[in-house]
């Protein structure tokens, strides 16, 4: 790998020449693939070594073609970083057993780490993940979705949109766009894109969005920071640079010798560094601040426009299709039908009125008249109903129906029924008897061979 040489210039205080040498040649190798099972919806363990700060993740023994498993579209598990699952871990120590609360994802796509939050929060609590760029916030809302949660809302909006939620978070995770220092051998782009102005650049970034953001965290709340880069000026002392300017306390992280994660003091502030040479993951960094100091006391406005409660003449239509334990039928101006839970649905409301919302709990479809029209969602749905027909279809034929291509099913139910395999949700079909009508969305199937 041919690497810049200030990039190599800027390491070389950090670590022994021997220490040098093992970091770059690590970032020589091939990254390890690592996945992180979807605990609601898979009970088959992966073959391969653990990842010791998350219960949930494996290091595979190869990296097979994900598009060609149907468990993957059905959501039984998530493609994740190793190193970045460490956020689980984090999430273990600040919160604990303690999930009736609210996290904010704010630079969130593709999702791996919301989807981490989500497995994390387990029907508990309310998480928030936001993108700034629109198409990535659709593909974050897919892979939310496909996890199952109802307690999920994915939002596309600037950081500086969040100001007038004051006090309203009680963990912010923001892993903040940086130089990618971390991410070199797995995208050669980011070699190229690197240099030192763009690091600078970065930090300037990064510190706006903590200046927007922090007013949204409560008093004694905790932000995550993190990033997948090495350098001091993105990490620690941006780290410092918060707990000078905002008034934050770094918090301490316990782990284990054996994870061999670098733990780096400077002034006041902690941090986590994950080096490739001395971790089983990429490069990646993390820090915990708790703020000390108390917001204004804002009300925050509600929004009884956008979404709203269904009628309860349509109830009855949409009930047989979902679990309504804990939970609320909401419909948006549009028309788009919403399982949400009962617990937050007055949060809907108030971050209807301030954000741009694109999914909001689950999306369970629509209704023509007294007809209910399923949304793919649904399908995925941890809360779906366990009453709906199904048909089970083999790899072959799942793979086929996620391609578009499968023509007709063995099955005696007609109208609405779900394709599942190995007994997840994949998605609708409409049985007419020698025929089908998919309704898989466009955009989800798959376009590779399947032979």
């Amino acid at each position: 790998m041919l690497l810049p040489d200030s990039f190599i210039q800027s390491l070389e205080p950090k670590f022994s020449d021997e220490d040098l040498l093992a970091l770059l040649a690590a970032l020589d190798q091939q990254a390890p693939t690592s996945i992180r099972v979807n605990p609601n919806k898979t009970s088959v363990p992966f073959e391969g070594e653990k990842v010791l700060w998350c219960p949930l993740g494996t290091y595979l023994h190869e990296r097979p073609v994900f598009t060609l498993d149907p468990s993957f579209h059905a959501g039984a598990y998530y493609v994740q970083e190793a190193s970045s699952m460490f956020i689980w871990h984090i999430l273990q120590q600040i919160a604990g057993q303690h999930k009736d609360i609210r996290i904010l994802d704010l630079s969130a796509a593709p999702g791996g780490k919301s989807t981490l939050i989500a497995a994390f929060l387990n029907h508990e609590g309310l998480l928030v993940a936001n993108e700034i760029v629109k198409n990535r916030a659709y593909t974050l809302k897919y892979n939310l979705s496909k996890e199952g949660y109802s307690n999920v809302v994915v939002t596309n909006n600037d950081p500086k949109d969040f100001s007038a939620l004051e006090d309203f978070f009680d963990i912010i995770l923001v892993d903040a766009p940086c130089s990618g220092e971390g991410m070199f051998r797995k995208d050669p782009n980011a070699i190229t894109e690197w240099s030192p102005q763009n690091v600078t650049s970065c930090v300037i970034r990064q510190q706006k969005i903590l200046a927007d953001i922090l007013p949204t965290l409560k008093e004694g709340g905790h932000l995550v920071y993190s990033t997948c880069t090495y350098n001091d000026d993105e990490n620690i002392n941006n780290v410092n640079y918060s707990i000078k300017e905002f008034g934050m306390t770094s918090v301490q992280i316990e782990t284990e010798n054996t994870w061999g994660i670098t733990e780096i003091q400077k002034e006041a502030a902690i941090g986590y560094q994950f080096y490739p040479h001395k971790t089983h993951g990429e490069g990646f960094f993390a820090a915990v601040l708790q703020k000390t100091s108390p917001n204004n006391t804002t009300k925050w406005r509600i929004d009884d426009k956008n979404i709203v409660d269904l009628d309860k003449k349509q109830i009855p239509i949409v009930a047989p299709w979902v679990n309504l334990e804990q939970n609320e039928l909401l419909i948006d101006k549009v028309g788009n039908i919403h399982l949400f839970p009962s617990e937050y649905k007055e949060d809907a409301r108030i971050l209807s009125h301030y954000l741009r919302l694109i999914y909001c709990g689950t999306t369970l479809g629509t209704l023509n008249k007294t007809v209910f029209i399923p949304d793919h969602s649904l399908a995925l749905s941890l809360d779906r109903s366990i009453d709906i027909p199904a048909v089970e279809l083999n790899k072959m034929d799942a793979l086929r129906y996620l391609k578009r291509e499968l023509n007709e099913v063995d099955s005696p139910h007609k109208s609405w029924v779900l394709a599942t395999y190995h007994g997840l949700g994949i998605g609708w079909l409409k049985n007419l008897g020698n025929r089908i009508n998919n309704y898989l969305p466009a955009e989800y199937r798959i376009l590779m061979k399947i032979d």
